[in-house]
């Protein structure tokens, strides 16, 4: 430790009193060999600037911090104390660059993500522990805020990364897709449908109570559900609508209707409800599964987010 060359030269720790950080080290040398030969060696200096700096130091403490004879070298009860505060600044100062030279690189400092329904309950666990497992000193702040939000929040800087179901159609931001899941169907544990199979064919809802998605919060997921059950030359009646997938999940426990969610909600354990895969006809494949993205700003993009774009597979220039 006490060989590290620092670019900070001085520091205060008493007002008026200043002091070069490798007389710091010269000292904790002294204090550690006794023995001004060995201190100056091991400083790469001869003995007489060794024996200066001392003596520098000494008098800007006030105090002897060594008794001296020809042959021998004795910390005092004040050498120490300095020796032991001098170790301290010098751990903190390498601590603190330390910290610097990670938060620069994106391997130190804090990443803020934002996420929102169903996500939590899978996408976002697996994402973390992946990141926390490579760049373990990050310290990540979570938000839960609905997919419009989240990319009002990644314009202002308020969020480093935004886990988002597509499609995303702002100019700001970027994004890189990193997961695809089947919709699925979300029944009352009593529901017809649910007693017979662990699949249901999409033309046998047609004459069910629909639960959505505010078409504000679920950014288009209403719209898609609409143009799925089109397909199949329906329209979807809608009897309620929830902000997220667990309002969702939850009115459908309650025997209002049915709801058509990503497979991730099968994780909600919201008693009364129960969930079966849902067929659908060749022509409506592209809209039977979601597709969610890793969003950041393009034009403002923090190191800490940059490091966390490059574990999937996102390089930016």
């Amino acid at each position: 430790m006490s060989d590290v060359k620092y670019r900070f030269r001085t520091v205060s720790y008493r007002k008026g009193l200043t002091m070069d950080l490798s007389k710091l080290r010269y000292t904790i040398a002294l204090a550690e060999e006794l023995n001004f030969t060995r201190a100056a060696e091991r400083c790469h200096i001869s003995q007489p600037p060794l024996s200066r700096a001392i003596r520098d130091i000494e008098d800007k403490v006030g105090t002897k911090l060594f008794e001296r004879s020809k042959h021998h070298v004795q910390i005092t009860p004040a050498g120490t104390s300095f020796v032991n505060t001098a170790r301290k600044i010098i751990d903190l100062l390498e601590s603190g660059a330390l910290a610097a030279r990670e938060t620069a690189d994106g391997l130190g400092g804090s990443l803020t993500i934002g996420f929102g329904g169903s996500m939590v309950y899978s996408l976002i666990p697996a994402l973390v522990r992946q990141f926390r497992s490579a760049v373990p000193n990050v310290a990540i702040d979570f938000c839960t805020i609905p997919i419009t939000g989240q990319l009002e929040a990644l314009r202002e800087g308020r969020l480093d990364i935004g886990v988002i179901r597509m499609p995303i159609n702002d100019a700001m931001i970027a994004h890189h897709i990193i997961h695809t899941e089947p919709l699925i169907i979300a029944l009352p544990n009593n529901h017809p449908l649910a007693r017979n199979s662990e699949e249901v064919n999409i033309g046998e809802l047609e004459y069910c109570s629909f639960i959505s998605y505010e078409t504000r919060m679920g950014y288009n997921f209403h719209t898609d559900l609409l143009e799925l059950c089109r397909t199949v030359d329906f329209s979807p009646m809608i009897a309620h609508v929830a902000p997220n997938t667990e309002g969702v999940i939850g009115i459908v426990a309650c025997g209002e209707g049915v709801a058509i969610v990503p497979a991730s909600a099968r994780h909600l354990s919201i008693d009364g409800a129960t969930f079966r895969n849902l067929k659908v006809p060749r022509k409506a494949q592209k809209l039977s599964s979601v597709r969610f993205a890793l969003a950041w700003n393009r034009e403002s993009t923090s190191a800490t987010a940059r490091q966390f774009l490059s574990l999937f597979g996102v390089e930016l220039a």
